[in-house]
C-alpha cells in the first residue's frame, strides 16, 4: 500500500512538471512570435521607398551626401542586422521546442534589446529621409516668401534712394549679393540639392534681416549726424572765430583749433561708416564725436565763464588787498602800543611783518595778472585761477592778523581778570584768618602757618606784578593759578581743623559723663587736651578720645559726628 501511494505521488509530480514545462514553452513561443512581429514592423518602415524616390530625383551636393549616408546605414541593417535577428529568433524557437526555457529566454532578451536599437536607428533614417524629401517643397515655399521680402527692399531703394545718401551704393551692393544668392539657390534646386538650397535660403534670410536694419537705421543716423554733430562743429568754428575777434586767449595746454579739427575728423569717419553701412562703427564714432564736441564746448565755455568772473571780481580783489593791507598796518600799530604795557612772547611784530611781505607778493601777482590781461597775454581761466589763489591767500593772512589783534585785545581783559582775582584772594585769606579767630583755636601747626604765610607772600607778589609799568601776563596768570590752588587748600584745611576741634570738645564732654564709672578715661582725656592745647593736632585729639569712648559705648563716635553735622547743617 505505501508503494502505491508513493508511485501515485510520483506520477502526479511528473504530470505537474510536464504541465509547467508545457506552459512555459507556450509562453516563450508567444514571446518569440511577438519579437518576430516587431521585426516585421521594422521591415515595413518605408525607408526603401524613400531611398528609391531620392535616387530617381538625381540629387546632388549636400542632399546626395545625406542620401548616401542614410542608404549605407539602411543596407547595413537589411544585410546584416535583420538576418542576425532572424537567425536568433529561429534559435530561440528551437530552444523553446526542446524545453530549454532558460536559454530560450536569454536569447529572446538579446533579440529584444537588438530590436529596440534597430527600431531607433530605422526611425532615425526614415525621419531624415522624410526631412530631405520635404525640404524640396519647404524650400520652394520659403523661396517665395524670402523673394517677396527681397523685392520689397529693392523697390524701396529704387523709390526712395535719396534718403540713404552716400550709403545707397553700399545698399545696392548688398542687393546684388542677394541676387547672386538667389541664383545659387535656383542652381542647387535644379541640381537636386534641396538641403543646400535650404541653407542658402537661411543665409539669404539673415542677409535680408541685416539689410532691413541698415535701411531702417541709415536715414536716422544721417539725420542725427547732420542735424546735431555737423551743426555743432560749425557752431564751434563760428564761436571760436568770434572769440578770436574778441581777443580771447587760451591756456598753453589748450589748442581749440586742434580740438575742433579732431571733432571734424571723427564726424567725417562717422559719415564714411554710414556710407559703408557699418552701423556699429558709425554709432561708436558718433558717440566719440559727441564726447569730443562736448569737451571742446567745455574748454570754450570755461573761458567765457571766467571772463564773467573776472568782470565781477577784478575790483573786489583790489579792495580786498587794500583792506588786508590796512588791517596789517593797524595790527602793527596795535602791537607797538600794547608792547608798551605788556610783555609779548609770540613774536607778534615779526609775524605781522611776514604778513606784510605776503601781502606785497599778492599785490605783485595781481598787478602782473592785470597787465597781462591788458595786453591780451593771459587766458581768462588762468586769470580766474590766480584771482582765486589770491583770495585764498588773503583769507589766510586775514585769519592770522585777526588772531594776533584778538590776542592783543584780550590782554587788557586778562589784566582786569587778574586784578579781580587779586581782590578775591585777599578777601579769601582774610576770611580764612577770621574763621580761625572766631573759633578761638589755641593755635595752628607750623605746617599750616607756613602754607598760610607763603600764600600771603604770593598774593603780595601778585600785587607787585600788577603794579609794574609793563605787565608779564603769562607770569601773572601762572602766579594766579598757584594762589587759587593754595587758597582752595587753606579753605579746606581750615574747615577740617575747626571741625576736628569742635568734635574733640564734644567728645570730651561726652566722655565726662562716664568718668565716675570709668576712671581710665582720665588718661585719654588728658592726652586729648595735650594734643589739642599744646600740639594743635585736633584730628588726632578727637580720634584719641573717640577711640576710648567706643570701648565703653560702641557707636558713640558716629553719634558725636552725626550730632555735630546736624547742628551745623541747621545753622
Amino acid at each position: 500500500m505505501p508503494f502505491l501511494i508513493a508511485l501515485l505521488i510520483l506520477i502526479v509530480l511528473v504530470l505537474l512538471g510536464y504541465g509547467l514545462l508545457y506552459y512555459l514553452g507556450h509562453k516563450q513561443t508567444q514571446t518569440n512570435i511577438e519579437l518576430d512581429e516587431q521585426k516585421q514592423e521594422i521591415m515595413s518602415t518605408p525607408v526603401a521607398d524613400k531611398l528609391y524616390t531620392l535616387r530617381n530625383k538625381n540629387v546632388s551636393g549636400a542632399t546626395r551626401r545625406v542620401y548616401e549616408s542614410e542608404q549605407a546605414k539602411w543596407q547595413t541593417i537589411t544585410r546584416f542586422r535583420l538576418p542576425e535577428i532572424e537567425a536568433a529568433l529561429v534559435s530561440a524557437q528551437n530552444y523553446t521546442e526542446k524545453f530549454n526555457i532558460v536559454k530560450a529566454r536569454s536569447v529572446a532578451e538579446e533579440i529584444e534589446a537588438t530590436l529596440a536599437e534597430t527600431r531607433e536607428e530605422v526611425n532615425g533614417i526614415n525621419d531624415r529621409l522624410t526631412e530631405v524629401l520635404d525640404s524640396e517643397k519647404a524650400s520652394e515655399d520659403k523661396h517665395e516668401q524670402t523673394y517677396n521680402r527681397y523685392a520689397a527692399l529693392r523697390k524701396q531703394l529704387l523709390a526712395h534712394g535719396y534718403k540713404f545718401g552716400d550709403a545707397l551704393e553700399t545698399l545696392e551692393h548688398h542687393l546684388a549679393y542677394l541676387e547672386l544668392d538667389f541664383t545659387k539657390y535656383h542652381q542647387q534646386m535644379n541640381d537636386g540639392d534641396f538641403i543646400g538650397a535650404q541653407e542658402v535660403l537661411v543665409q539669404i534670410d539673415a542677409d535680408i534681416d541685416e539689410l532691413e536694419q541698415m535701411m531702417e537705421k541709415v536715414p536716422h543716423l544721417y539725420a542725427k549726424l547732420n542735424e546735431e554733430y555737423v551743426e555743432q562743429v560749425a557752431d564751434l568754428n563760428q564761436g571760436f572765430a568770434h572769440m578770436v575777434e574778441e581777443e580771447f586767449q587760451f591756456p598753453v595746454d589748450v589748442d581749440i583749433p586742434k580740438e575742433i579739427d579732431a571733432a571734424e575728423k571723427i564726424v567725417e569717419e562717422a559719415k564714411r561708416a554710414i556710407s559703408d553701412a557699418d552701423l556699429n562703427q558709425a554709432t561708436e564714432l558718433m558717440e566719440r564725436a559727441g564726447a569730443q564736441i562736448d569737451h571742446t564746448y567745455v574748454l570754450m565755455e570755461r573761458e567765457i565763464d571766467s571772463r564773467e568772473y573776472i568782470g565781477k571780481n577784478q575790483g573786489s580783489v583790489q579792495r580786498r588787498l587794500d583792506q588786508i593791507t590796512q588791517s596789517n598796518r593797524y595790527g602793527a600799530l596795535e602791537i607797538d602800543r600794547v608792547s608798551q604795557n605788556y610783555l609779548l612772547y609770540d613774536n607778534e611784530m615779526g609775524k605781522m611783518q611776514e604778513y606784510a611781505d605776503q601781502i606785497e607778493r599778492q599785490k605783485d601777482i595781481l598787478k602782473a595778472t592785470d597787465d597781462q590781461l591788458a595786453e591780451h597775454q593771459i587766458a581768462y581761466s588762468d586769470m580766474e585761477t590766480r584771482y582765486r589763489e589770491i583770495y585764498d591767500a588773503l583769507t589766510e593772512i586775514d585769519k592770522g592778523q585777526s588772531a594776533i589783534v584778538v590776542a592783543l585785545a584780550n590782554l587788557r581783559q586778562r589784566e582786569r581778570d587778574a586784578r579781580d582775582e587779586l581782590y578775591m584772594f585777599e578777601l579769601d585769606l582774610r576770611n580764612i584768618k577770621r574763621a580761625v579767630e572766631i573759633h578761638h583755636l589755641p593755635g595752628l601747626t607750623n605746617e599750616y602757618l607756613d602754607y598760610f604765610f607763603d600764600t600771603s607772600d604770593r598774593i603780595d607778589a601778585l600785587g607787585e606784578q600788577l603794579n609794574r609799568v609793563k605787565l608779564d601776563m603769562m607770569e601773572i596768570e601762572n602766579l594766579t593759578e598757584q594762589i587759587a590752588r593754595a587758597i582752595e587748600y587753606l579753605d579746606d584745611e581750615t574747615e577740617k581743623q575747626v571741625r576736628a576741634a569742635q568734635l574733640t570738645e564734644s567728645a570730651i564732654q561726652f566722655a565726662n559723663r562716664y568718668r565716675p564709672q570709668h576712671p581710665e578715661l582720665n588718661d585719654a582725656i588728658k592726652r586729648s587736651y595735650d594734643l589739642f592745647d599744646k600740639e594743635f593736632l585736633y584730628e588726632d585729639a578727637f580720634e584719641n578720645i573717640a577711640h576710648e569712648i567706643e570701648k565703653i559705648q560702641p557707636g558713640a563716635r558716629q553719634i558725636i559726628i552725626d550730632q555735630y553735622d546736624q547742628e551745623h547743617q541747621i545753622r
